[in-house]
């Protein structure tokens, strides 16, 4: 087992080398209730993205790493006045470890601007295609990497829960482990995992299934 979660550990580290199939391996979802000008160049580009004019429920974006909303016109579903902003805002709680891409043509108010700063980029709807490919091409570079997305909810475990860093540990070997062996149940019948709270609980569990769903 420790020589399996060693190769694991190697594998995490490993970068592709083919551009295309680091592209196509990455799944994003854009979330925007116009159609969306640059969606066909993306995808042309090799680009494994899906649109959707709203979303009803946050288990949808479960499978994907990268997500790309709009503030207006979304959301609407969940009764918020923030729209998009909401959106944002329960997608960095429930999976912390996703790339968020904020999108407006409008100027944000106040209480909106600070929300969406839980975004790890923004940018204008309407601007230029080669703009919205190097933001897109960061996201992809840094979600093609499971290292990256672990250190990402470790980060928000540590600062945002305050879990105590051995219990990090202890639950990183149990998803090396789930991953090596493809079993979210294992995962979910861990000790390290048990005695934590609930919402703890539920953002390492929709971490794993969203890396064997991807």
């Amino acid at each position: 087992m420790f020589k399996k979660k060693r190769l694991y550990l190697e594998q995490l580290n490993q970068q592709g080398s083919d551009l295309l199939v680091d592209r196509n391996g990455i799944k994003i979802a854009i979330i925007d209730d116009m159609d969306v000008p640059y969606l066909d160049m993306l995808r042309n580009s090799g680009y494994n993205v899906k649109h959707y004019k709203d979303i009803e429920d946050f288990e949808i974006l479960k499978s994907y790493s990268v997500i790309i909303c709009d503030i207006r016109g979304v959301g609407k579903s969940f009764g918020s006045k923030l729209e998009g902003a909401y959106i944002i805002k329960e997608i960095r709680k429930l999976y912390p470890e996703k790339y968020i891409i904020a999108m407006s043509s409008a100027v944000y108010k106040i209480n909106v601007a600070k929300i969406i700063d839980v975004a790890d980029d923004k940018i204008v709807r309407d601007t230029e295609l080669d703009q919205v490919i190097n933001s897109v091409d960061k996201a992809v570079c840094i979600m093609r990497s499971n290292r990256q997305k672990w250190l990402r909810l470790r980060e928000h475990l540590l600062n945002i829960h305050q879990v105590d860093l051995y219990d990090v540990w202890c639950i990183e070997q149990d998803f090396i482990s789930a991953v090596i062996k493809k079993d979210i149940n294992k995962l979910e019948q861990s000790k390290s995992i048990n005695h934590l709270n609930d919402i703890v609980k539920g953002l390492v569990v929709n971490f794993i299934s969203g890396l064997i769903l991807s």
